[in-house]
């Protein structure tokens, strides 16, 4: 058995990136020895973790950017296959929504949510328009469907009429550096780096209308009328419509710190030593920092919607997206006693272990054997 994957996304730093790095790490960890073809767009190296590991067969750098292979195949349609450029494989997955024309090879793609579909008024339009015809062929064009939640499984039939035999819940892993271990000094580094002196609530994120950040800021600055005396710390590079948000940012003064580019360490850090991440978009696939903050024995609150309670569970302090109800949920986590903290500490900290690479990893090599 040969597999192709894409790991032209294992650079990115969001959540889809760190999908990709980590569902490879996994794979590297399950597959047999040369059994991974792995595809990579022109560009810089690959990342540490796609070129290392006995399950490596070969690395195809192909002749073009990601860019221009989202123009050929998604937008022009050419039927190219990838086989033209990896040779003969019995599986090719596509971790990022999209799957290139194939030969033979029998297709897997990865739909990490629908919120597109779902709620379009918190998507980019043009994004959305050719996600929808794009989403839409890679399912048709693809013999097996990873879904990153139960819930996008249903929207995957739902909305996409993909039959129920073609879709398999494979759930995303945390691992290092995210854990309760923390690194000697870093309380120290944190304060040095990014003046952290206060404490402070932690929001995990794209910048972006469906991430709900207006709504969180307007909550934080209640808290912070009720008493509370430290800052909300936005750990999120700017994506697309981030200006109404960033508007209330700078309205609040200095209780507001965005942090627009952290290494994986310094966000587990900042995980360890936050006093709970708020985590409350509008529509979520699945929502790894809200499984990174319980891995890292961090209390959550999170908005009950979408998939984010198959998460969650019964660790997290529980919100709708309106400012009203997360301030209350700040509140109650604020008010609430050491040993409920704890008793939800615990609780994260038992389910972020179900959660890991290497049993999503197992789980997807079922998907590859069967097609194979």
């Amino acid at each position: 058995m040969k597999v192709g994957f894409d790991a032209s996304a294992a650079t990115q730093r969001a959540g889809i990136g760190r999908y990709t790095a980590g569902l490879l790490r996994g794979l590297q960890a399950v597959l047999p020895e040369r059994t991974l073809v792995l595809t990579w767009h022109s560009g810089g190296p690959p990342p540490a973790q796609v070129t290392q590991g006995p399950a490596l067969d070969r690395i195809v750098r192909l002749p073009f950017s990601s860019h221009v292979g989202e123009i050929l195949w998604q937008r022009l349609c050419l039927p190219v296959p990838i086989e033209l450029f990896t040779g003969p494989v019995s599986v090719f997955h596509g971790p990022n929504y999209m799957l290139p024309p194939l030969r033979h090879a029998h297709g897997v793609v990865t739909i990490h949510d629908l919120s597109f579909l779902r709620c379009p008024q918190y998507a980019h339009p043009g994004l959305a328009a050719f996600l929808n015809r794009a989403v839409r062929r890679s399912a048709q064009r693809a013999t097996a469907i990873l879904a990153d939640s139960r819930n996008t499984a249903v929207d995957v039939f739902e909305l996409l009429g993909v039959p129920q035999e073609r879709i398999r819940v494979a759930y995303p892993g945390v691992g290092p550096p995210f854990g309760v271990d923390a690194v000697p000094g870093e309380r120290d580094y944190l304060r040095a780096r990014f003046g952290l002196e206060r404490p402070y609530f932690l929001c995990v994120g794209t910048i972006e209308p469906r991430k709900n950040y207006g709504a969180i800021a307007k909550a934080f600055l209640e808290v912070r009328s009720k008493g509370f005396p430290g800052e909300l710390v936005v750990a999120g590079a700017i994506g697309w419509g981030a200006a109404p948000a960033l508007c209330v940012f700078r309205e609040t003064g200095n209780s507001i710190r965005l942090l627009t580019a952290v290494t994986d360490d310094e966000l587990a850090a900042l995980y360890r030593h936050a006093v709970a991440l708020v985590y409350a978009p509008h529509y979520e696939g699945f929502g790894l920092p809200a499984l990174e903050a319980m891995a890292s024995g961090t209390p959550l609150i999170l908005a009950r919607n979408s998939s984010l309670p198959e998460v969650g569970g019964e660790a997290a302090f529980y919100c709708d997206t309106s400012a009203q109800s997360i301030a209350a949920a700040m509140l109650a986590l604020l008010e609430a006693g050491q040993m409920e903290l704890q008793e939800r500490i615990q609780c994260g900290l038992q389910r972020a272990r179900r959660f890991t690479w290497e049993s999503m990893a197992s789980e997807v090599l079922e998907v590859y054997r069967a097609l194979a």
